[in-house]
């Protein structure tokens, strides 16, 4: 066999090789990874190493989130063009910071013990911290927060057991005018709903969950609420009263540990992932209705 027929096959195999790889890839039967994302990245930022733990976020204005992370207590500005940090607030000494909000001029930051701070004109250099205990047994381990300024409110819901049940996770209010937190929760998310059944269960099984939400963050357009979970990544997505819509399952590719959500006032979503297998990050993220 002469040296150019050699070639020809080589190059044959080759592209066969190409093809077959390429049919299984994009063929959704072979490749069972299409048929799980129900979602698109559309953009992505490998944010500083001083966010490696970023663990709350919040949109603030265009092109800025204001984040923070678990270990230092410290806001940061971070710019979504520059990638840069901004700014800097230093509103409490090192702790356990895992979620973020603002309401008007004050920022809000949950810790996981349920203490919330409270940083009155946190962008001003003249800003005034106050805090307050949520009053619950601290077992609960907190991780959220989203402000719903037209109920004059913080909502959170608790990751470890809920202090009223085994059977929901509820989403509990902070009243902003008078500073308490309601004993009772306003929404419950219903562990036996049928949406955390696996889907090869079987229909007379009954559903659990062992859910942990990591935040949660109201829909500006809609008011449905999205609770997003990073022990096994996923996004839940409640109806504003409460009914849940669609569980949307996160590879862990993208999403290696999301801990943090936010909206921009046209619907615009934010995920943020912990660094936890190397850059941290902030994704722009649609997901399918």
């Amino acid at each position: 066999m002469n040296e150019n027929r050699i070639a020809f096959f080589i190059i044959v195999g080759v592209l066969a090789f190409v093809g077959i790889l390429w049919y299984a890839f994009e063929n959704p039967a072979l490749n069972p990874r299409l048929e799980e994302e129900t979602y698109t990245i559309v953009r992505k930022w490998d944010v500083p190493t001083d966010l490696n733990e970023i663990s709350g976020i919040r949109w603030i204005s265009e092109d800025k989130i204001a984040c923070v992370q678990d270990e230092d207590g410290i806001i940061f500005i971070y710019n979504l063009s520059t990638n840069l940090i901004e700014k800097k607030v230093n509103f409490a000494k090192s702790g356990d910071y895992e979620a973020l909000t603002t309401a008007d001029s004050s920022a809000f930051v949950m810790a996981s013990s349920g203490r919330l701070f409270e940083i009155e004109n946190y962008l001003s250099a003249n800003f005034q911290t106050k805090n307050y205990q949520i009053p619950f047994s601290g077992k609960e381990n907190i991780e959220s927060l989203t402000a719903d300024t037209l109920k004059n409110r913080l909502l959170f819901t608790v990751k470890n057991k809920d202090p009223n049940s085994d059977e929901y996770k509820g989403i509990y209010a902070f009243n902003l005018a008078t500073k308490e937190t309601n004993s009772l929760p306003v929404l419950k998310i219903p562990l036996n709903d049928p949406i955390f059944k696996p889907k090869d269960i079987d229909d007379d099984v009954e559903a659990s969950s062992s859910f942990y939400p990591s935040d949660i963050a109201l829909h500006p357009l809609n008011g449905n609420f999205y609770i997003l979970e990073g022990k096994n990544p996923q996004l839940l997505i409640l109806d504003s009263l409460g009914k849940p819509i669609k569980l949307h399952k996160l590879l862990k590719e993208s999403f290696p540990q999301p801990e943090g959500i936010t909206f921009a006032p046209d619907g615009t979503l934010y995920i943020s992932n912990e660094g936890r297998y190397g850059t941290a990050t902030i994704l722009e993220v649609e997901f399918d209705e």
